[in-house]
């Protein structure tokens, strides 16, 4: 959050230096581009990559050397390796030039501004369901601190290593490595991770659609250890499976499992099992942090419980999520997605629990309850308007290049969310469950670069509630 609001003051306060609108100029039809029927790519370079390995940029590419690209479509497959390229999130900006060499032989520079990969960044975050519940509070003891030592484009090769000393509300340490690719053709990779984690307070159920949290004063409500991995297929440019095996060891006082016996089910102090999970991802937008063209389709299937170590956990949830945008018209743009879950064992440990208003997981206007259920189907939608144009600017005070240039841009959006929690156990008073709840409202998006987005919304709920809500994350 911090960094976020230092990025909206350095816009404020520095948009008037050195900007300029992204554009691309379309080649007109009688220019030599057009002069044969196809392109034949003769030679890629690529410049400014001093960390970044040759191989791990071309792998991005729609094409490959010497293949032949029709005339009509070599700019659209220029475009759309150099979205491919900014997406990997390594580089703050890419260019790719071609100069003709006769009618069909072309020749390729790509030009890119790599990011800063090493971040001992500290952690001063909120631990809350979303920023605007914790603001309600404004309760102190719910901030964690510590810090990341993230290690991203590792070797050169597109690895990220992170290491995590994390205090205060949750208390956590985390080794996590992936490698996405461990084979000479760049399809197959490995990703681990491990992580040791403890709380002094948790929810442990839910009343009338808002969070029961029980604090221990002696010594952890919960504690969890946790391993995992997972071996990755990236086939093509836009498809990833992932199969992975966890294993979870999760610890509770007594305190929790007598407020609530299904916390970790049958009133268990422990509970230790196995997961597999599978997961595809197509995706093919034009942007992860903030998308205004393309789709984004993901499917999970997850089943908690192996019969290895408590054969009493067995659940399978399957989870498919799925996104799209659209260009209107020049600056005019919708956006629409669809998340649903469905579990196969409605009897399920709490801690195993689904459910909407937590996290990412919500429905806008709803920011302040959370709906507990079993089976869960989400809509958003939105229509955006570009109010600033993606434009980037240089901040000549910052010395160094990969901080002193960035990208901003500010969309107004109304919107419209639906959602529906079909709740099977009962939770006391989990009225917003079982019924459609929707909710809608206007908001203003900050793009900037880093990943960073920050929205202000306002909106009214099914309930005739509204208010103005913060967010640190895209809406779609």
């Amino acid at each position: 959050m911090g960094r976020g609001l230092l990025l909206v003051s350095f816009i404020l306060l520095y948009t008037i230096v050195h900007s300029q609108a992204f554009k691309v100029d379309r080649v007109k039809q009688d220019s030599s581009l057009f002069n044969s029927d196809v392109k034949i790519v003769r030679e890629v370079r690529i410049i400014g990559n001093r960390i970044t390995k040759d191989h791990i940029i071309t792998r991005e590419l729609s094409f490959e050397l010497h293949d032949s690209i029709p005339s009509d479509e070599f700019l659209d497959v220029l475009e759309q390796s150099r979205k491919n390229i900014l997406n990997t999130s390594l580089f703050n900006f890419a260019r790719i030039d071609w100069a003709l060499d006769g009618d069909e032989d072309v020749y390729l520079i790509i030009h890119l501004q790599e990011r800063w990969y090493l971040f001992p960044a500290p952690i001063f975050e909120i631990d809350d369901n979303n920023f605007n519940t914790w603001w309600e509070d404004k309760d102190f003891s719910r901030l964690n601190y510590g810090f990341h030592i993230i290690r991203n484009n590792f070797r050169g090769r597109k690895e990220k290593l992170i290491l995590t000393a994390q205090y205060g509300f949750t208390e956590r340490y985390r080794l996590r490595y992936e490698i996405p690719y461990i084979n000479q053709k760049q399809k197959l990779g490995l990703r681990f991770n491990f992580s040791y984690n403890r709380r002094d307070q948790i929810n442990y159920s839910s009343f009338d659609n808002e969070r029961l949290q029980y604090k221990s004063q002696d010594n952890d409500a919960l504690r969890n250890l946790s391993g995992s991995v997972a071996l990755s297929y990236r086939n093509a440019i836009f498809n990833t499976h992932y199969l992975g095996l966890e294993y979870d060891q999760n610890r509770v006082r007594d305190s929790v499992r007598i407020l609530n016996p299904n916390y970790l089910g049958d009133a268990r102090k422990q509970l230790n099992y196995f997961s597999l999970y599978y997961t595809f991802t197509r995706d093919l937008r034009d942007s992860k942090n903030y998308p205004l063209k393309g789709s984004y389709l993901n499917f999970q299937v997850k089943k908690y419980g192996l019969g290895i170590i408590d054969e009493s956990v067995d659940l399978t949830n399957f989870q498919l999520q799925y996104k799209k945008f659209w260009e209107i018209k020049d600056r005019w743009y919708f956006a629409s997605s669809f998340r649903g879950v469905l579990a196969t064992n409605d009897n399920q440990p709490y801690l195993l629990q689904n459910g909407l208003g937590y996290n990412s997981f919500s429905i806008r206007s709803y920011e302040y309850y959370v709906i507990d259920g079993q089976n869960i189907g989400l809509f958003k939608a939105q229509f955006r308007y570009q109010l600033v144009k993606p434009n980037h600017a240089t901040l000549n005070f910052i010395p160094n290049e990969r901080f002193n240039k960035f990208h901003y841009a500010f969309y107004l959006g109304i919107f419209s969310d639906a959602a529906y929690v079909d709740d099977r156990i009962g939770f006391p008073m989990n009225e917003l469950a079982d019924e459609i709840q929707f909710g809608y409202g206007i908001g203003l998006d900050f793009v900037t670069y880093y990943d960073v987005v920050i929205r202000t919304e306002y909106s009214i709920n099914k309930l005739g509630e509204s208010g103005i809500f913060l967010h640190f994350v895209a809406p779609i």
